[in-house]
């Protein structure tokens, strides 16, 4: 016999799944990735929910994964797939036009549509329902296909790299599939912007006016000085740019909080820096020295910022940063250098705890996590999951969140993992999205 309190707990959570269900979006994505999660991700050793083998060695392995309303994006090698990411059942599939050598950028997901970097300087655009091909864009000057798709308004932006010391273009397309009857038809960039040395992991940051991008700079050595450009957003001219030591190899972000940009560095610096949002005029250049090269965009959560690097001898270390100050809190050493930006999980900050999540290009290829909060002056790695030894390979993959804090990634072994908290966690894990949601909604 149901007790008068389960009766009420049981129509309480009815309440709750009615309204989720009402307030969720028929089509949600997370177009960009902003390395911050509200979603109750595990905060202990955790387990392996489903592994999928999609390919051998780092030129064919799957991409980081993509999670979107319950489906997982990902390219291996010449074929697109939609997988279901409660178990990894393939759910469609279809083939690409060419594929992406070293596997380090993902798919795009937005506006109904999937769009993936292919090699030869090429973006081909899919319907995410159906997986028809739309178009094809081959860019003149061609190259490597090593730049996440930005998406806004629109249209996408991205860069190629043809090598050190060539040039190689940084494009606006818009998404317009022009002629629905052709599949594959050829594409033409709205502008594209050229600069020697090219454009190599450094994803844009869109605003209302600009695109602001870093590139290498252009010569054989990674030290040099590059800079860091703003474009105008609606034909690609440069308006202005900052000089900054080394390649820049990672994503320029944004952070409303101080109100600047902040990028890294292959010789190993970050640098952040103000922006005219009138003029687009870079200024107020600020700069921390790290222990080696940084080539994974930060992720900032009020006022502390996250970031990994290299220390040169292979293995790495991790910097906890006060934002505004640019100056470092702690830092701590790690099994390897961190090479994808890490994600942030605030489900638990009720209990003024951060949990933060990264990887290593390291065997054997596994999850860290540590716990920060607003205070924390030290800490240390954990070993959230690791692969075990059929799987055990390098990892340059970013972290995904589903919505019930399930953790998505994929390693050199050609095998993406789901991650998820000990079955005995589910109730709290699932209270923990709930009062994630029920904040969410009131923009807390």
């Amino acid at each position: 016999i149901m007790t008068r309190a389960k009766r009420t707990v049981s129509g309480m959570l009815a309440v709750v799944i009615i309204l989720l269900s009402l307030c969720m979006p028929a089509f949600s994505v997370k177009n960009s990735y902003n390395g911050v999660t509200s979603a109750a991700t595990p905060t202990s050793p955790a387990e392996l929910k489903f592994v999928k083998k999609l390919g051998e060695g780092y030129t064919f392995a799957p991409t980081a994964p993509v999670v979107t309303g319950g489906v997982i994006v990902v390219m291996s090698g010449k074929k697109l797939y939609k997988l279901n990411a409660k178990n990894g059942s393939e759910l469609a599939s279809a083939p690409m036009a060419g594929n992406n050598t070293y596997t380090v950028v993902s798919p795009c997901v937005a506006n109904g549509m999937i769009f993936v970097p292919l090699n030869d300087g090429r973006i081909q655009a899919f319907d995410f329902e159906t997986l028809k091909p739309l178009w094809l864009y081959t860019d003149p000057l061609g190259g490597q296909s090593l730049c996440n798709i930005v998406y806004n308004s629109g249209c996408i932006y991205t860069g190629f790299w043809n090598g050190d010391a060539k040039s190689a273009n940084f494009v606006c397309i818009s998404v317009n599939d022009e002629n629905p009857a052709l599949e594959n038809e050829a594409k033409r960039a709205k502008w594209a912007y050229s600069s020697k040395g090219g454009f190599y992991l450094t994803d844009a940051c869109i605003t209302s006016r600009y695109v602001i991008v870093g590139t290498d700079n252009g010569k054989e050595d990674s030290s040099s000085n590059s800079k860091v450009i703003a474009l105008g957003k609606a034909n690609g001219k440069p308006v202005s740019s900052l000089a900054v030591k080394g390649d820049v190899r990672s994503a320029v972000i944004y952070d409303s909080g101080t109100k600047r940009y902040f990028v890294v560095t292959k010789a190993g610096y970050l640098y952040s820096f103000a922006m005219d949002s009138s003029s687009g005029a870079l200024s107020s250049k600020k700069s921390l020295a790290l222990c080696g090269a940084a080539t994974a965009a930060p992720v900032i959560h009020k006022g502390r910022l996250y970031v990994g690097a290299s220390d040169g001898t292979g293995g790495g270390r991790f910097y906890v940063v006060n934002a505004s100050l640019m100056k470092k809190i702690y830092s701590f050493t790690v099994g390897g250098y961190p090479q994808a930006s890490p994600l942030v999980s605030t489900a638990y900050e009720s209990d003024g705890k951060i949990y933060v999540y990264f990887t290593v290009n390291a065997k054997p290829g596994a999850i860290y996590y540590f716990e920060d909060s607003k205070g924390a002056k030290s800490a240390s790695a954990s070993v959230l999951y690791a692969p075990s030894e059929q799987y055990s390979q390098f990892c340059l993959s970013r972290i995904a969140a589903g919505d019930d804090g399930t953790l998505y990634y994929k390693n050199d072994s050609g095998a993406i993992f789901a991650v998820g908290a000990k079955s005995g966690n589910f109730i709290t894990g699932f209270i923990n999205n709930i009062l994630a949601f029920i904040l969410k909604i009131l923009g807390r």
